[in-house]
């Protein structure tokens, strides 16, 4: 009775009190009181936020293609985004030097102003933190390399590998679109379901199909790959398809000196 007496006189005002950790937020409501406190994932005491990283300045180029990329898109409304960079560039050859030295100057200022809040950002940052920015970015660049591999396979013509017996029978029989993700999951839990409980001659029907695509594209893929070998794109082909030359140990090895310093090293010596 006491609390609900101490509560109701802020009931028109909804006061919120606020930590000033900016650790994740933890939210209580009671009987019209919003109280946030930051706490730890565990529940435990807040841990030391990671303080905010500065943003590194555009390089000259940069800084003048921003300068112009409004203009540019309002006297050509047509051009996509590829056409407008294609423009800036020229503009950017025909550029006095005066303005290109001014644009340099302003950012080496920022430039210099940057270094010293970077310095300042790392030396506050724990090694645990320093360990996690170091994986985001391991991350980042694997994500980079998968997506660049993927457009030079499709830009060289890979096959498409085909799908199996099951996700065959789901194309088949999906015909909702437009889903949302949960709908979609419900959707594709019914299918297994009634995958499921396909007879084995209905089931048969879709794995031979499949076989039989996957025939085809070992076929073209075999094709793919010894084209790509031929035009000297070997980073496009599947390791276990290359013929590496031996390496120097093997080499050794099997070498006519090398069998002969060994016979001569093994033979027994004369008493």
């Amino acid at each position: 009775m006491q609390f609900n007496s101490l509560v109701r006189p802020l009931l028109s005002a909804r006061l919120v009190l606020t930590t000033r950790q900016t650790a994740p937020d933890a939210t209580t409501h009671c009987a019209g009181l919003h109280i946030t406190a930051a706490v730890n994932d565990d529940g435990g005491l807040p841990k030391s936020a990671t303080p905010e990283k500065p943003k590194r300045p555009v390089n000259t180029y940069i800084r003048f293609v921003q300068s112009i990329r409004s203009s540019l898109a309002s006297t050509n409304p047509k051009a996509s985004p590829t056409d407008i960079s294609k423009l800036a560039a020229v503009k950017w050859q025909t550029l006095d030097q005066s303005t290109k030295t001014k644009l340099e100057e302003e950012y080496k200022r920022e430039q210099a102003v940057w270094l010293q809040k970077n310095a300042k950002y790392l030396s506050q940052l724990t090694d645990a933190q320093k360990q996690e920015m170091k994986l985001e970015r391991q991350q980042k660049q694997e994500e980079k390399a998968k997506r660049e591999q993927k457009r030079m396979m499709k830009e060289l013509g890979r096959p498409k590998r085909p799908m199996n017996g099951y996700l065959r029978f789901c194309a088949h029989n999906k015909p909702k679109q437009g889903l949302t993700l949960e709908e979609n999951k419900m959707q594709m839990k019914n299918l297994g379901l009634q995958w499921k409980r396909l007879s084995d001659a209905d089931r048969e029907r879709y794995t031979r199909e499949a076989e039989e695509d996957m025939k085809r594209y070992h076929g073209e893929m075999k094709e793919w790959e010894d084209k790509m070998l031929a035009s000297d794109n070997m980073e496009a082909v599947r390791k276990k398809n290359v013929l590496l030359p031996p390496s120097p140990a093997a080499a050794a090895k099997g070498s006519p000196s090398t069998a002969a310093g060994k016979s001569k090293k093994s033979a027994p010596a004369r008493p």
